[in-house]
């Protein structure tokens, strides 16, 4: 992480929509030191309310902040009673524990329907000593982890002025057995997996369309690499691309109207353009090089791309209007898969030094350069729909492959715990779902 304080300020503050409130209690400047202490403490509850649930709402609530690597949660074990309602917080004895903020709470049964409850909750800033914010949310039992992540999102926004994305949706591609694969969602943590494809045949290549109602994929049904597109509202899905050769990498245009795809009628991999029902499909450009990993711009405009036109694999970048090409990466020996964020300032991607393999960060403004992980087989970054945190494949010196989280400024990588099976790669669903 060296150099993380100074570059870290110059990557993020750009793109951060900071509301009045956020700019007078939050400052990143990376490092630990600009972490907000917030203590998040056990919601009083009736005994038999959630006895069944693997977490206690203040537990989903910690583990989401902590994940952002935004905010330090405080260990509150031992404090003593916990306050119920924000009037009854001492402010003194939380401003000893150098916290700055609070988050509290109740969950009570639903007057008519046992069957849900309601929970009430409040954020207190302590430093100014003055309730933040105070509100109730309602919902069946088995939405109490929804609840958790509501209450996330909402003190993040709060405090960050950017959406949480604490209850979005992953997909990801599971190896179950070594017959049968499986494309799956879940919530952003793992939890509440349901497969949406099986197949004995092994995919790859999710990428959820932005505006969230389909995700493309990579099948080798055909005995061959042809692109698929599973529409989660109708269950149908469809044949984007078997043409002659491979067919891989499908990236999203911003609108969800086209993507950009990988074909092989030759020797060297070539980027195209296709409609999503896979009308109209037009090649980029022609070269004697490889040209592959596509991923569109926020703008539209532009397609970054990995080649080796230059001897080794950089990223570089195409407008689809004229096919100006412009090579965006210098440092590395090698640097692949790339993403770009929300608001196309930052550039992510895998970039290979003294053979490993580790998730970095380019500032497209100055090309300021950070490493998020140290491999040494990290694979397919891409970043969550705020900007803010990192998706990625990994791999811990030959263990089995599993998939992360990291944040942007490098301090907090964390696996996600996705049960039994081999997980292979995976894609970020956007805030509307």
């Amino acid at each position: 992480m060296k150099s993380i304080i100074s570059i870290f300020f110059f990557l993020v503050s750009p793109f951060l929509p900071i509301n009045s409130f956020a700019l007078e209690t939050i400052e990143i400047l990376g490092g630990k030191a600009s972490m907000i202490p917030i203590a998040v403490t056990p919601f009083h509850e009736q005994t038999s309310l959630t006895k069944n649930q693997t977490q206690k709402i203040n537990q989903i609530i910690d583990s989401d902040l902590r994940r952002s690597g935004l905010f330090d949660p405080l260990n509150v074990v031992g404090v003593g009673s916990y306050p119920r309602e924000a009037m009854e917080v001492n402010y003194s004895n939380w401003s000893a524990m150098q916290a700055q903020f609070l988050i509290l709470g109740k969950i009570e049964a639903d007057d008519i329907d046992k069957n849900k409850i309601k929970v009430t909750w409040s954020l207190v800033d302590i430093f100014k000593q003055n309730i933040v914010m105070t509100s109730t949310l309602s919902g069946t039992l088995s939405q109490y982890r929804a609840i958790a992540h509501n209450i996330s999102d909402t003190v993040y926004e709060k405090l960050t002025g950017t959406p949480g994305v604490f209850h979005t949706k992953i997909a990801f591609v599971k190896k179950i057995s070594n017959a049968e694969y499986a494309l799956t969602i879940s919530d952003f943590d793992g939890f509440n997996q349901k497969a949406i494809v099986k197949t004995n045949k092994s995919i790859i290549s999710p990428r959820w369309s932005p505006d969230g109602k389909k995700i493309a994929y990579v099948s080798f049904e055909k005995n061959k690499p042809v692109i698929y597109i599973q529409n989660l509202e109708t269950g149908k899905r469809i044949l984007l691309a078997n043409f002659k050769g491979n067919n891989s990498a499908p990236a999203w245009s911003p609108d969800s109207k086209k993507l950009a795809i990988v074909l092989t009628y030759s020797a060297n991999s070539q980027l195209y353009i296709i409609n999503e029902d896979g009308s109209d499909i037009r090649q980029l450009m022609r070269t004697y090089s490889i040209n592959t990993e596509p991923a569109w711009a926020p703008n539209g405009d532009e397609i970054y791309f990995v080649s080796d036109r230059g001897g080794n694999g950089q990223i570089y970048k195409v407008n689809i209007n004229n096919n100006e090409v412009k090579r965006v990466t210098y440092e590395g020996k090698n640097n692949l898969s790339p993403s770009i964020s929300p608001d196309g300032k930052l550039l992510l991607f895998i970039s290979q030094k003294d053979g490993k393999y580790r998730v970095a960060l380019q500032n497209l403004l100055n090309n300021q350069y950070l490493t998020l992980t140290e491999g040494p087989q990290d694979e397919s970054p891409l970043f969550a729909p705020n900007g803010h945190m990192v998706l990625f494949t990994y791999k811990d010196y030959g263990k089995t492959t599993k998939i992360g989280t990291v944040s942007i400024n490098g301090l907090m990588k964390t696996p996600i715990n996705l049960g039994n099976g081999i997980v292979l790669e995976s894609t970020w669903g956007p805030l509307k779902n």
